[in-house]
């Protein structure tokens, strides 16, 4: 009897510790581990400046975004996104040095508040890119988005190796 609980009891142990890191969510942190760097950005580019119209909401480039940023922008970035399923956001733009002030490509990381909030936020997301696949690229692991889009589909190349980059950091964490 008593090799009987000891054996169920390890097995609902293990079993409980499989179920917690199969769900387990991502929490801001993951954001400084995955973000582009700056030996990632193609020649002749550089992260961008932010014009001083724009300094109000976007404090720095790269950037976590505040809650009233994210409250402000998310459904600029995405039709139909709703700010109150995000919990975290960053943004990264990287522009032409000819050009500081520009936007030619942007890297956003999302982190959502919980499952149900990113199965919801990505369906919109992957919508979003359908209709822009020649200039974005989505990648979604649990409650994390990283999207990338371009303003040229010249740029379409960089995005794809950035994307590339940071999905082998994914991989990793």
């Amino acid at each position: 009897m008593r090799r009987h609980s000891l054996l169920f009891i390890s097995l609902t142990t293990i079993v409980t510790v499989f179920i917690s890191s199969t769900t387990a969510m991502y929490s801001s942190s993951v954001i400084e581990k995955i973000k582009p760097t700056i030996e990632e950005i193609p020649a002749g580019y550089m992260f961008g400046q932010v014009p001083e119209f724009a300094q109000s909401l976007l404090k720095a480039n790269p950037w976590t975004l505040d809650q009233a940023a994210i409250k402000k922008l998310t459904n600029r970035i995405y039709p139909g996104g709703e700010y109150t399923k995000v919990s975290d956001l960053h943004m990264t733009i990287i522009t032409n040095k000819k050009n500081p002030y520009g936007d030619d490509i942007v890297c956003y990381i999302f982190i959502f508040k919980n499952e149900k909030s990113a199965q919801e936020e990505l369906v919109k997301l992957n919508e979003h890119v359908g209709y822009n696949s020649d200039r974005s690229i989505l990648i979604e692991k649990k409650n994390l988005a990283v999207y990338f889009c371009v303003d040229s589909v010249k740029d379409y190349e960089y995005i794809k190796t950035l994307s590339e980059s940071i999905k082998k950091r994914l991989e990793t964490i």
